[in-house]
């Protein structure tokens, strides 16, 4: 069995030998409380990922792993804030997923930026995940909504985040964040400004292949 914590990342090789470099990290969308399986999120967007909808059933594939920090695997905190943009929804999904799994009471927030509402994956398990746990919210954030558009507008900023935690930023929340460099760059200074300890932001930067 592939033990590993929600969160992390493992380096897959999909129909090469064991031995050969053929192989690519990909962040574990699963859940170790989903014991039968290990899920991966994947946008078809770089020169490996394009191939992906090419791979025959059946086709052997290596893990490498578990990797990667971005786990709040035995963390104590009053709260989590999981903010993200786009592609680098993943672990964090996987992140939601355990603490379902577990029965975690804690206050937990996910902020979720796209472009485009077309672009929000795995949105009716995220509300359903919201409606199922009280203490649960999913907040998306579109810089491209639509006119009839409910939701919040724009990049994820400090008002966004202070509305989302209920009217302010908690210093004694952990917030883990995945995304594009100039975002996570942005939201970790404003996160150090409001007084959040460096120890409590875990983050992880997303680049495309």
């Amino acid at each position: 069995m592939f033990v590993y914590k929600a969160g992390q990342f493992a380096w897959l090789n999909i129909g090469h030998s064991p031995f050969s470099l053929h192989e690519n990290p990909f962040s574990i969308s699963s859940a170790p409380a989903e014991r039968e399986r290990v899920c991966f999120l994947i946008k078809e967007v770089g020169d490996f990922t394009r191939t992906l909808g090419t791979i025959k059933p059946g086709t052997v594939a290596f893990m490498d792993g578990p990797h990667g920090h971005l786990t709040i695997a035995g963390r104590k905190a009053n709260g989590v804030a999981l903010i993200v943009g786009r592609v680098g929804l993943a672990p964090l999904l996987g992140i939601a997923r355990q603490a379902q799994g577990e029965g975690d009471t804690r206050p937990m927030v996910l902020i979720y930026g796209n472009r485009t509402q077309h672009q929000i994956a795995h949105r009716d398990e995220l509300e359903a995940m919201s409606l199922e746990r009280e203490t649960s919210k999913v907040v998306h954030v579109l810089s491209e909504p639509p006119d009839d558009w409910q939701g919040a507008r724009g990049l994820v900023s400090e008002d966004i985040i202070r509305a989302s935690c209920g009217g302010d930023i908690p210093a004694d929340w952990l917030f883990v964040l995945c995304g594009s460099a100039p975002m996570l760059s942005a939201v970790e200074t404003l996160l150090r400004c409001t007084g959040v300890p460096a120890h409590s932001i875990l983050s992880e930067r997303f680049d495309c292949d």
